[in-house]
């Protein structure tokens, strides 16, 4: 009776085990479907390298500046009737830089990243073919001093992406900018990153949450920082003024949000995984564009940390009623946040960002959880897990 209980006991424990391995296979092997072209146009306008848009279907869907910019309508905040509490933040980077910053590191600042081609440019690029250099194959042989030379132009995205093509220009890199000076870059390029834990290596770090997202080309929008000019806008002015105090007042635990310039075009968000999801422990870190016209048109919201959910596209597009369709003026930054972070919890699988993910969850509760939690762990836990060196 013991015996045949206890074959019982390993028969099923061996079940288990063998489940959870094809679970653990199966996340780690996961890609949507059509992953190797562009999700909008499916190649058609060139190939995508690995992004989830081609570059002419990004720059024709997500420009380089928010819908209606070429109005030249620009917010700028008056202090004409404040004491100046109300004073949007200073450049969200920059305003938290500054505590950071070793007085004894000396290095002058890196260039500023280049904007995203427009689609005119991106245009001429297909009209153009490439032509094969076999003198790339060389570039590995160029004298430390030469490489040093060049690196001193470029600004920190494009090191970090020099970095990635071989190990010598990722140990050059290592050797030669402090680590000071990669802690500052990360802190700049993600302002609500919070240091809980030691990082024994900043470079790897920085590297590890730019691979965490999904758009390479957001990143870089997310980057640019120059002032529009044109008139001034009162109301959005207004408004965003009263929705970073409701930010700072009626602050909900696990959500952040930070504006990256001094116009609040650009911001950077931050929401905790809900407890009891598979998205628990996970910081999920979101790019917000607030348009010109403010609040009469909803923000457009991004994650930017790589996530599964059925109302996130493989682009880290929003898939939510209050954005598409049933955007209010009673709704504000924190507001909106408060419901991407109800998403995660409760996802809407009537109509899906990816249909796919949105099968999955319906038919495989499973399954779905044991993939959204592998990539919450490998993606969204860098705060707490920094990544090891080499690995990113």
């Amino acid at each position: 009776m013991a015996a045949g209980c206890s074959k019982t006991f390993a028969s099923k424990y061996d079940e288990e085990l063998h489940y959870d391995l094809e679970y653990e296979e199966y996340c780690k092997n996961f890609e949507f479907s059509n992953s190797s072209t562009c999700w909008i146009c499916n190649g058609y306008y060139g190939p995508s390298y690995g992004e989830p848009l081609c570059g002419t279907c990004h720059a024709f869907i997500f420009p380089n500046h928010p819908e209606g910019a070429a109005e030249d309508l620009v917010t700028q905040m008056s202090d004409d009737e404040d004491s100046g509490n109300d004073e949007p933040p200073e450049n969200g980077s920059e305003a938290k830089d500054r505590s950071d910053e070793d007085p004894d590191d000396d290095e002058r600042e890196r260039p500023r990243p280049s904007a995203p081609r427009n689609l005119g440019q991106y245009l001429d690029m297909l009209s153009q073919p490439r032509e094969s250099d076999e003198s790339q194959q060389k570039i590995c042989d160029m004298p430390v001093e030469v490489l040093l030379a060049i690196f001193g132009h470029l600004d920190d995205l494009s090191l970090w992406n020099a970095s990635e093509v071989c190990k010598q220009w990722k140990r050059i890199l290592e050797v030669h900018i402090p680590q000071l000076m990669w802690k500052k870059y990360t802190k700049e390029r993600w302002p609500l990153f919070q240091q809980i834990s030691t990082i024994p290596n900043w470079l790897h770090m920085y590297g590890a949450l730019m691979n965490s997202c999904f758009c390479r080309t957001c990143l870089l929008q997310m980057a640019l920082k120059t002032p529009m000019r044109g008139r001034m806008n009162h109301i959005r002015a207004n408004r965003l003024r009263s929705d970073i105090r409701s930010l700072d007042r009626d602050a909900t635990e696990g959500i952040d949000a930070v504006a990256l310039d001094n116009q609040l075009f650009h911001w950077q968000a931050s929401i905790l995984g809900p407890a009891g999801s598979p998205y628990e422990g996970g910081k999920f870190f979101l790019y917000i564009v607030i348009p010109p016209s403010y609040p009469m048109l909803p923000p457009q919201v991004r994650f930017l940390t790589k996530i599964v959910h059925p109302n996130v596209s493989r682009h880290g597009d929003v898939g939510i009623d209050i954005i598409q369709h049933n955007w209010s003026l009673a709704l504000t930054i924190s507001k909106l946040l408060l419901s991407v972070q109800s998403l995660l919890t409760d996802p809407y699988t009537q109509i899906c960002m990816e249909p796919e993910l949105g099968r999955m969850y319906e038919n495989d509760r499973l399954r779905f959880e044991a993939l959204a939690r592998s990539w919450t762990w490998k993606y969204a836990m860098y705060e707490v897990l920094p990544p090891l060196d080499g690995l990113t």
